[in-house]
């Protein structure tokens, strides 16, 4: 099948006798080819199988294994681990290691919370402390109340306090600029002596069940403290050496009952009877032939029947997505990364094209002409390669490598056409003698064409600095060169193409062109989904509509703009037609009525206008970038490398400046360079998912999950 379009599927439908099912199971797992549908009917001659009896001792044994890795991190692996060892493992005496990696961490969690009421304990002792009292003296009293705590001001609450006379017994002290007072008073007086300190905000404090002063409780309990970091560090040292000795086994053992498990427990998705049983799935079309072979030995009766979508109609079709196949992506190399992108929009339904491969060509595109830096381009291959380097079996980390190095590609390459390096453009720039003429081949045309003594076309050179400006060597005559393409409809492209002075410009009709163009091919990939499902009178409607509003619309516009009303005159037209054929599409086809349809064709069709300036972003997102990294390389940069250049006339404190004017600027940089990973794929995928992907996009399928294991860590058996 076609990268375009998902993967063809066919139904599959296996029976046989229940002891037939584990064989079954075993044979799935292995294909790693079929999606098993869950049984949820309520037939009355099926049920829902059940588990298992290896499962609870499986589900045992991982619980208490993950328990183990809680506090562990998987180890990097370049190759997996043999199955056959790992199952040789997990026979011996990983139970009794797993057991002691568990009172390990149970004695460590139990140390931690003891340390943690310790310090409670500590903080309340220290602010009882100076008040001199064993600490059963200030609880537990028949006749007498006290009151221990603090006051929001000891200096105003002093004199409260001496108001009471012989009433009560008090004493106070302030502890980091915090007033603690105890004052003892019989039963009878406590309401009052609560109502008086309640005025100045008092918090009691709970007293410790200990006995003594708190002094000696405080020695005590650091004494304990002490112990417990002691026994804490060689519990640290004991979980570190079984880490490094047992990690990979336990990871790898866990990975392996975790499959045991899932094979255990697949007889709960299947259909069973008293002595038969009934799976239910799909499969790649492209795999009936491989997946008949191996079920038909070892089941009763095997069913395989190819898809095929309802015939199109004048009507739409809503169907039931349990009778919908799941969706498959078409096997890929280069664009697989972008499968990511897919997913985050749900997958294409059924028989609707796959918008991965167009992601791969236009959004490294989009984002290259966006952050277009050739310092920038190889950090983003850069940390690409550092995570396939790191993470070689993880599998989504790789399709972020790969994703990260197709974009970091895309600006290395719009940075050397730019000629942009952390923000330096340069590249020298050119100017004729005569007016209106760039390139020098031009403005040595116009020279020998009117003989005059113009026509010279000067170079001035950039102000970037030598280790950027030897860059100029990459390039035609050290840089000095300058080609010119006036195309079609005032389209010019340069090279080099300098985005923020020359060419700016035409960067902006650029981007508006290629806004329409791909608006366009979302459009044409919807009239060919709607057009296969539903026929060609609904596409011409549902899509036809709105790409004769869209090209009406852009020939109208650029007749227009540039006064031209022989070409504006047609245009006008053809947007009209199209304006009456959204007006017909929503009165008609989305059911709107004639009252409802006509004003809102209009009010819809003018909606096309800010879908096209949106693509303006392309220009103005990476003009503010580069503007970004050029302003600290002005402010920071330039007066760092001035001052280095005459040292001998510098004050003390401009040669003390000098390092931190270098971190100033390598902060600006990575600053540009974290915002130019960030913002340029916001505004691409912005441009994608809203843009283009509302042209055509339903992302109505359920993702296919082929039954078997994905090795991380341990190859499958």
């Amino acid at each position: 099948m076609s990268q375009l379009t998902p993967e063809d599927m066919s139904r599959l439908v296996v029976a046989g006798t229940k002891d037939q099912l584990k064989t079954t199971i075993d044979v799935m797992a292995g294909l790693s080819l079929v999606h098993i549908n869950d049984y949820s009917s309520d037939d009355e001659d099926l049920s829902m199988g059940t588990p298992y009896d290896a499962s609870e001792d499986i589900s045992r044994r991982l619980t208490k294994m993950r328990g183990a890795a809680a506090n562990m991190q998987s180890p990097s692996q370049n190759e997996l681990m043999s199955a056959p060892e790992v199952r040789r493992n997990l026979s011996g005496d990983i139970d009794d290691l797993v057991s002691n990696a568990l009172g390990l961490n149970d004695e460590t969690e139990a140390l931690e919370i003891e340390s943690s009421q310790i310090d409670e304990e500590l903080g309340v002792l220290a602010l009882l402390a100076p008040l001199s009292l064993e600490m059963e003296l200030m609880r537990s009293y028949d006749s007498i109340t006290p009151f221990v705590g603090t006051v929001s001001s000891l200096s105003k609450a002093r004199p409260a306090l001496a108001s009471l006379g012989d009433t009560s017994v008090h004493m106070s002290s302030e502890v980091a600029k915090k007033g603690v007072i105890a004052v003892f008073c019989r039963n009878e007086d406590s309401d009052s002596v609560q109502k008086m300190l309640s005025e100045h905000d008092f918090q009691a404090i709970s007293i410790p069940e200990s006995d003594g002063l708190p002094t000696n409780r405080i020695a005590e309990l650091n004494d304990r403290k002490a112990e417990i970091e002691t026994r804490m560090e060689a519990l640290k040292a004991e979980l570190s050496d079984w880490s490094e000795t047992n990690s990979s086994m336990l990871f790898g053992g866990m990975e392996l009952l975790e499959r045991d498990l899932q094979l255990a427990t697949t007889p709960v998705r299947v259909a069973v009877s008293e002595h038969t049983f009934v799976l239910d799935g799909w499969i790649r079309s492209l795999a009936e032939e491989e997946v008949m072979t191996a079920l038909s030995g070892v089941c009763t009766h095997v069913d395989i029947e190819r898809y095929e979508p309802p015939a199109h109609s004048h009507g739409h079709h809503h169907e039931d997505k349990e009778d919908m196949p799941p969706i498959d992506f078409s096997p890929r190399h280069y664009s697989k990364p972008f499968e990511m992108l897919t997913d985050v929009m749900g997958r294409p339904a059924y028989g609707k094209v796959d918008p991965t491969f167009f992601m791969f060509l236009t959004y490294p595109i989009f984002f290259g002409m966006i952050l277009g830096d050739m310092a920038y381009g190889l950090s983003v291959m850069a940390l690409a390669l550092f995570i396939w380097r790191r993470f070689p079996l993880d599998d989504m980390l790789s399709n972020v490598a790969g994703f990260l190095f197709t974009i970091g590609t895309s600006t290395l390459i719009f940075g050397y056409i730019y000629g942009e390096f952390a923000g330096f453009e340069f590249l020298p720039h050119g100017h004729c003698d005569i007016d209106h003429i760039i390139g020098v081949a031009q403005c040595e045309a116009a020279y020998l064409a009117d003989g005059t003594t113009h026509g010279h076309y000067h170079w001035e050179d950039s102000h970037a600095p030598w280790w950027v400006a030897w860059m100029t060597n990459l390039y035609p005559n050290g840089g000095e060169f300058y080609w010119v393409w006036e195309g079609p409809l005032e389209l010019t492209l340069a090279y080099p193409f300098h985005r923020v002075s020359t060419n700016l410009e035409n960067l902006i009709l650029l981007t508006i062109y290629l806004g329409i163009i791909h608006i366009l091919i979302g459009l044409l990939i919807g009239f060919r989904d709607v057009y296969r499902a539903h026929g060609m009178m609904d596409a011409i409607f549902e899509k036809g509509s709105w790409m004769t509003v869209l090209i009406g619309g852009f020939v109208f516009g650029y007749g227009f703009l540039s006064n031209n009303w022989d070409i504006a005159t047609p245009g006008l037209a053809v947007t009209g037609v199209g304006v009456v054929m959204v007006m017909v599409l929503l009165a008609h086809y989305e059911k709107m009525g004639w009252g409802i349809g006509i004003p809102m064709g209009i009010l819809e069709s003018l909606g096309m206008l800010p879908k096209v300036v949106s693509y303006v972003r392309l220009f103005a997102v990476g003009v503010v970038g580069v503007k970004i990294a050029a302003t600290g390389n002005e402010m920071i940069y330039e007066v760092m490398a001035h001052t280095l250049s005459d040292l001998s006339h510098a004050s003390t404190l401009d040669i003390v400046l000098i390092p931190v004017m270098f971190i100033g600027w390598l902060l600006v940089q990575l600053f540009a360079l974290v915002l130019g990973i960030f913002s340029p794929n916001i505004h691409t995928v912005r441009l994608h998912f809203v843009e283009w992907m509302m042209q055509f996009y339903e992302g109505s399928g359920l993702p296919f999950k082929a039954f078997g294991f994905k090795p991380d860590k341990v190859e499958v058996e």
